[in-house]
């Protein structure tokens, strides 16, 4: 397994050439760099850029990884330069970056159903509870479209990792798996994430193991409030998830893994309490949710105890004041993990 940092979420650098990037990863004890869009080294996917970058990347023996931008078709028109690219086409968008991904040697790409509408309140942050369509409408777009790139992974060799991010559970992107193919389609696994649609984070890794393809590692915790619970990013070793056992349970199907330390604050709220919110995830399980909750009690202790900060005051730095001090954590308590368990390679 090797580990890497995540440019937008981590770094807050992008405005270094990925030359700099490249070698401030290195400085910095990482394996690799993982950027949102292949766009973010060439604008235009000039080959002769995207050379200069794979061959510094090789000259300094690491690895550079990339997402694919949105898959949602009721959402893709968030990203603008993409469609630029793909000259108003967004399916040939995506079918260069698939082939200027592969030119560089990133074979395991990653894909988001949605993003996160921050400037909004409530449940409309998040597109599964959009009124205009509804979540299963969009996950039936979704597999049609990537069907339809289907025949463009095959061709450069690559496959679309679907991110469990914060509006999709583990077990639609595995159902969207087994419509499309295994074989152009696997996991993203953030391990975050999954708890904000309330799934355990080690029960995610025992369903999707055979799988996750690409891993952005990170944190949390969980307090309650008067609708549920709400999740708290930490970085990796400050929160309760368990990255050893994640880690024994997929490296077992894939000890090649690829594991980007992403990132960032926030808070995000799981209305276990609300009819709204519970009828919005149909394949919400007693036993995970009831393993949430014991987490949720744990960490609570440790605040009123003072082994965690309180919550708000932790949240009212900046990222920024922060994001040394907390890539730090999380490269030592990785890192080390993944090198006592005998898996970095």
């Amino acid at each position: 397994m090797k580990l890497g940092i995540d440019m937008h979420h981590g770094f807050l650098q992008e405005e270094l050439p990925v030359e700099g990037a490249l070698e401030k990863a290195k400085r910095e004890g990482f394996d690799g760099v993982y950027y949102k869009l292949p766009l973010s080294v060439s604008p235009t996917l000039d080959r002769s850029e995207l050379k200069a970058a794979a061959d510094t990347a090789r000259e300094l023996g690491l690895y550079v990884d990339f997402g694919i931008g949105r898959v949602n078709p009721f959402n893709t028109n968030e990203t603008p330069e993409a469609w630029t690219i793909g000259g108003g086409d967004y399916k040939r968008a995506v079918e260069r970056m698939l082939e200027a991904a592969a030119f560089m040697g990133a074979k395991e790409l990653i894909g988001v159903t949605a993003g996160w509408k921050g400037q909004h309140s409530g449940y409309h942050v998040y597109d599964r509870f959009r009124t205009d369509v509804t979540w299963d409408e969009q996950l039936q777009a979704t597999a049609r479209f990537l069907k339809s790139l289907a025949p463009a992974l095959r061709d450069t060799g690559t496959r679309i990792n679907l991110e469990t991010h914060e509006e999709i559970t583990s077990f639609e992107i595995l159902r969207l798996i087994e419509e499309v193919g295994e074989d152009v389609l696997g996991v993203a696994f953030d391990t975050a994430n999954v708890v904000s649609r309330a799934e355990d984070p080690v029960s995610v890794a025992r369903r999707t193991a055979p799988y996750v393809h690409q891993m952005h590692a990170k944190d949390c915790i969980l307090y309650f409030s008067d609708t549920g619970l709400v999740r708290q990013v930490k970085p990796a070793g400050e929160g309760f998830i368990d990255f050893r056992e994640i880690f024994s349970i997929i490296s077992a199907h894939q000890p090649d893994l690829h594991i980007q330390i992403e990132d960032h604050k926030g808070l995000m709220h799981l209305d276990l309490h609300v009819a709204e919110w519970r009828n919005s995830h149909p394949d919400l399980t007693v036993e995970e949710t009831a393993e949430l909750v014991r987490h949720a009690w744990s960490c609570q202790q440790r605040i009123l105890g003072g082994a965690l900060p309180d919550p708000a005051i932790y949240e009212g730095p900046s990222y920024a004041e922060q994001r040394d001090q907390r890539l730090e954590q999380a490269t030592s308590h990785l890192g080390g993990l993944l090198q006592e368990m005998g898996l970095r390679s």
